[in-house]
C-alpha cells in the first residue's frame, strides 16, 4: 500500500487558478492556503497521481541568502526519473498524515520534515509564504499544486544531507539565468514570475 498524502478537491480552488496555467498566483493565496486547512483530505499517493479531480499539495521552499539562491542538481539517486539531472531551486515533497498537528502545522511541519531530510542551513531566519505554483500542462503537474515559501538564512554555511541524490550551490539571481532551460518547471515557473521580476 502506498503512502498517504495531502490532497485539495479542485472544485474547492479558486476557478481563475487552472485559467493561469503556468504561473505562480499571489491573489487569493491566504484564501486557497485556507480552503486545503479545513478541507484537508488524504488519498492514498497512487491513486491521486491519476485522479484529476484533486491536487496533491506540495511546500516547495527556495532558500536565499542575500541575492544567491541555492540551486540544487538533482542526480541519478533521486527516486523519480523525470528529475535526474534536472537543477531546483525548491526542496519539496508530500504531506502525509500526522496525528500530532492540526491546521497550519500539518503544511509547515510538512515542509520542514523535508527541509530537513535534504539540506541543513546555518542561521535560517523569515519563511515567508510566496504563491500558489500551478501548472496544467501535463498529466504529473495536473495533479499537484505547490506552495512556495521562501527561507531567507543569514549565512551562506549548508550541507546536503542526501548526497547520493543532489549537489547544490549557492546561485546570484541573474545568474540563475543560466542555467533556467535545465531547471524543472516549477523552478522556471518560480524564476519567471518571482526571481525575474524582483531583480528587474
Amino acid at each position: 500500500m502506498s503512502e498517504q498524502v495531502l490532497v485539495i478537491r479542485n472544485s474547492l480552488l479558486p476557478p481563475h487558478l487552472q485559467k493561469n496555467s503556468g504561473s505562480l498566483i499571489t491573489e487569493q493565496k491566504e484564501q486557497i492556503f485556507n480552503e486545503i486547512l479545513i478541507n484537508q483530505a488524504f488519498m492514498q499517493r497512487d491513486a491521486a497521481e491519476y485522479n484529476f479531480e484533486y491536487k496533491q499539495v506540495i511546500p516547495y521552499v527556495i532558500i536565499r541568502n542575500g541575492t544567491n539562491y541555492l540551486l540544487l542538481k538533482r542526480l541519478t539517486g533521486q527516486t523519480e526519473k523525470r528529475l535526474h539531472h534536472k537543477y531546483s531551486l525548491g526542496i519539496g515533497g508530500h504531506i502525509n498524515p500526522d496525528s500530532s498537528t492540526t491546521g497550519e502545522n500539518i503544511v509547515i511541519k510538512g515542509l520542514y520534515k523535508e527541509l530537513h531530510e535534504e539540506v541543513t542551513v546555518d542561521a535560517p531566519s523569515a519563511l515567508n509564504f510566496i504563491g500558489i505554483i500551478n501548472d496544467e500542462s501535463n498529466s504529473v503537474s495536473r495533479v499537484h499544486l505547490g506552495l512556495l515559501y521562501m527561507l531567507e538564512v543569514k549565512s551562506p554555511g549548508y550541507r546536503i544531507l542526501e548526497t547520493g541524490k543532489m549537489t547544490a550551490q549557492w546561485v546570484t539571481d541573474y545568474g540563475v539565468r543560466e542555467f533556467y532551460d535545465g531547471l524543472e518547471t516549477w523552478s522556471q515557473i518560480v524564476y519567471d514570475h518571482y526571481i525575474n521580476k524582483t531583480t528587474s
